[in-house]
């Protein structure tokens, strides 16, 4: 890696991100929030491009700029895309900020207050899966079954056995700012593939809570995005790399924590 690739900028703006270029980022997260990528297991609504581009946003902008960008985009999308939004700011949250957040810290868990609050995200993830809301505060009439919960550790626990290895806790990082264009695609597709993983549970749980989803249909769509989020980390990797790639060769100065 380069002098010129390591020296990071002086700081400015939030985390070192220019404000104007936050903003910027953030209602294009916003207006992407217009178009669906692919339907919701269980009916309802879309996943939308927009969830991709937030999933980006720190590797490009460094992990606070990533997150205030989605944060932006969120707010502009529930107005622009109530459909996508139906839960209003709650969605805001779940569907506009939180793919920026697991993103932020899977791709710095070579920092350790990265990693500590990745593996405490990891393990509450679990937690959570095996207490709401089927065993509290209980969906009337739908029991948990051994079949749901079976359905759910592909989620967070082989993500977890690697963020506690060297591999999440060094090499990932390492391979999305390296140099290597083939442990880079990598490295990046795991940040993702990692994050839209361990951000599933967070995202669906509320929605099987309040729309009363049955234990079938909560088992039926974990088995559903199981495949639904490697394609959809492939996509975002496709997307990422060349405009990382483009950032590296245009002579900006790096954002602090960025990947470029």
């Amino acid at each position: 890696m380069t002098e010129e690739r390591t020296r990071e900028r002086a700081p400015m703006g939030y985390g070192g991100a220019n404000i104007a270029f936050i903003a910027v980022y953030g209602a294009i997260n916003g207006a992407l929030a217009l178009v669906p990528i692919f339907p919701y297991f269980g009916g309802g609504g879309f996943v939308p491009l927009s969830v991709v581009f937030t999933a980006i946003g720190p590797l490009i902008l460094g992990p606070i700029g990533g997150i205030i960008a989605a944060i932006i985009g969120g707010i502009i999308g529930m107005f622009v895309s109530p459909a996508m939004f139906p839960l209003g700011l709650l969605d805001v949250l779940l569907t506009g900020i939180m793919p920026a957040v697991f993103t932020a810290l899977f791709v710095n868990t070579n920092k350790i207050i990265a990693w500590i609050l990745t593996v405490v995200a990891l393990v509450i993830t679990g937690v959570m899966f095996i207490v709401f809301p089927y065993v509290w505060p209980t969906i009337p009439g739908e029991p948990a079954t051994l079949t749901f919960f079976a359905t759910t550790p592909v989620f967070w626990l082989p993500w977890l056995i690697i963020t506690l290895t060297p591999i999440g806790r060094k090499l990932i990082p390492e391979w999305c700012r390296g140099d290597d264009p083939k442990m880079q695609y990598l490295g990046v597709f795991l940040v993702f593939l990692m994050g839209f993983m361990a951000f599933y549970y967070w995202w669906a749980a509320p929605y099987w809570y309040i729309f009363t989803y049955p234990m079938a249909l909560a088992t039926g769509t974990n088995i559903g995005y199981t495949v639904w989020w490697p394609v959809l980390a492939i996509l975002t990797t496709i997307i990422a790399i060349p405009i990382v790639e483009a950032l590296k060769r245009s002579g900006l100065p790096r954002i602090p924590d960025a990947i470029w």
